[in-house]
């Protein structure tokens, strides 16, 4: 019985093609040309990362549909909810700065949270799901553009500004909004991509020999 190919994996700044070493836990890889980070070691990032992605989803959905603050000018209340401002700013004229809310506090983290559930949930459960590279790509796309924490401070410097006129009530999805950018974090730090394909490369394997 021939013994099994050596796993290679590329430097992903200098392209070298080396083989993949074993690490010890929390251990990080270099590229043995060019000294940039290869991957690290991170025990349960599969698991790690599903249990922030469930507390994120729950929180983000929790955050969208109750209003974030109330304000109560003279006697009128009135309230808004995320997808609220951004309806309020198309209204005003705002349409530009009314995408960008959307885009970058609503529709890209919902699909980073989608993405990262396709990918990872079947892993989970030992399956492959069909268009993993597609999804994998799609997660690093957009967590470029994912900016709920610019639109948290924001509506901060919005709170002060506007409590200086009228009084103003910080509802709980406003805190449940703010979780959702340290959950998101969280979720960032505990993701090791090389785990996601050492688990397809595992339950290939399983597969070829069943």
């Amino acid at each position: 019985m021939t013994s099994p190919t050596p796993s290679l994996i590329a430097c992903p700044d200098c392209d070298l093609l080396q083989r993949e070493p074993d690490l010890v836990s929390q251990g990080c890889a270099d590229c043995v040309r060019c000294g940039a980070e290869l991957f690290r070691c991170k025990p349960h990032s599969i698991d790690y990362t599903l249990a922030f992605l469930a507390s994120a989803a729950i929180v983000f959905i929790y955050a969208n549909a109750f209003p974030l603050m109330e304000m109560d000018a003279s006697g009128l209340r009135s309230s808004t909810t995320l997808m609220g401002t951004v309806t309020g700013l198309q209204q005003t004229g705002e349409t530009t700065i009314a995408l960008l809310v959307f885009a970058t506090a609503i529709l890209i983290p919902a699909i980073e949270l989608a993405a990262m559930g396709y990918m990872l949930v079947p892993l989970r459960l030992g399956r492959i799901p069909p268009g993993l590279r597609f999804a994998f790509r799609l997660v690093r796309w957009v967590r470029h553009f994912a900016m709920v924490e610019v639109f948290v401070v924001g509506a901060l410097v919005a709170y002060v500004r506007l409590n200086d006129t009228a009084p103003v009530t910080v509802e709980p999805a406003f805190y449940a909004l703010g979780l959702f950018v340290f959950l998101l974090a969280a979720m960032d730090a505990t993701f090791e991509p090389h785990a996601v394909w050492h688990c397809v490369r595992d339950l290939q394997r399983e597969l070829r020999y069943a």
